[in-house]
């Protein structure tokens, strides 16, 4: 695999392969939109997710210690598996939390004209233009 490669991603929900927005830096590719399946719409959860997370007074996030489990090249029982702590009333379904990806919705943060996701240079004319689909987050 070379720095130019562009991974694609399997749909959770179809099944589908699914692909995102990539941009040159100079050194490689990097990816700069949510990998999105155009078959049944689903589209990953950004950092959105994180704004549902508790956060102590340090602002780092909190978590549930998991259960404690034998390590035989330790020795001992270990803490398995820490979940962070969600937040009620979160606007993500079970599911979606579960392969972190929206169902058949489009990320509010991703970029969009006429509720359609656009690539980025798309998105930067469109946004030129004054298209551009306001976010009310």
């Amino acid at each position: 695999m070379s720095a130019y490669d562009t991974p694609t991603e399997t749909c959770p929900y179809c099944g589908d392969e699914m692909d995102t927005d990539w941009v040159d830096n100079g050194i490689g590719m990097v990816q700069c939109g949510p990998y999105h399946c155009q078959k049944c719409h689903a589209s990953e959860i950004g950092p959105q997710l994180l704004d549902w997370y508790y956060k102590n007074r340090e602002g780092h996030t909190i978590y549930l210690p998991g259960k404690r489990r034998y390590n035989s090249l330790l020795k001992k029982k270990v803490k398995w598996g820490t979940t962070p702590v969600l937040k009620s009333g979160p606007p993500f379904s079970e599911d979606e939390l579960k392969t972190g990806y929206y169902k058949g919705k489009i990320p509010p943060y991703a970029n969009t004209v006429a509720g359609k996701l656009v690539d980025h240079q798309k998105d930067k004319q469109m946004y030129d233009i004054g298209l551009l689909d306001e976010k009310k987050i």
